[in-house]
């Protein structure tokens, strides 16, 4: 009987003391792209553009943002998550980006229409120092699969502020000189 009010008495102790531990707990932030930029209207391709989910590293596609550390090591921002994964992100943003250049854009196969498929895959979506920097490459398939377009694009933008807020800003104005360069070729 004394064995257990010994631990019990040793439990509330315990549990008093990490109760009035000063450390805070770390609040998880989340954060998504700037609102999305108005693009140039072109005449509007006649076909409809599939957009496919892009492709990530795993640490690029998770949730939690990333930095590039001076040695060039990536690492996974602990308490700093993107709302969706920057696959998401993309995806959405570029199916706005190309409402603007074709027709009609979804995520899907039409049935038994020419189309044309945009594959993206991620190369950098990260912080870097004081910069933000956005590495995509784009292939663009016709409804046979014949290859129409490949090329990979890079930006950094400086970010301007601080804290992740700013981060986010300066991704999103990296990521829109990107869309708007490809526009330009395709």
């Amino acid at each position: 009987m004394n064995l257990i009010k010994t631990l019990s008495i040793i439990s509330i102790a315990a549990i008093t003391l990490s109760a009035c531990s000063n450390k805070q707990a770390k609040t998880k932030k989340y954060y998504r792209l700037s609102p999305t930029t108005e693009f140039a209207t072109t005449q509007l391709k006649p076909i409809t553009l599939v957009i496919k989910r892009p492709k990530a590293l795993s640490i690029l596609g998770g949730r939690p943002m990333v930095a590039t550390k001076e040695d060039g090591s990536l690492v996974q921002l602990s308490h700093n998550f993107w709302l969706e994964s920057p696959k998401v992100l993309l995806q959405d943003k570029l199916k706005n980006w190309a409402s603007a250049q074709w027709l009609n854009v979804s995520y899907q196969l039409p049935a038994g229409e020419t189309h044309q498929i945009l594959d993206t895959r991620i190369l950098a979506f990260e912080k870097r120092q004081t910069n933000a920097v956005v590495s995509l490459e784009f292939t663009l398939y016709d409804h046979d699969d014949k290859l129409l377009y490949n090329k990979q694009f890079n930006a950094q933008e400086s970010i301007k502020g601080e804290g992740f807020m700013a981060f986010t800003k300066a991704l999103s104005t990296a990521l829109s000189s990107i869309l708007n360069q490809l526009a330009a070729e395709i």
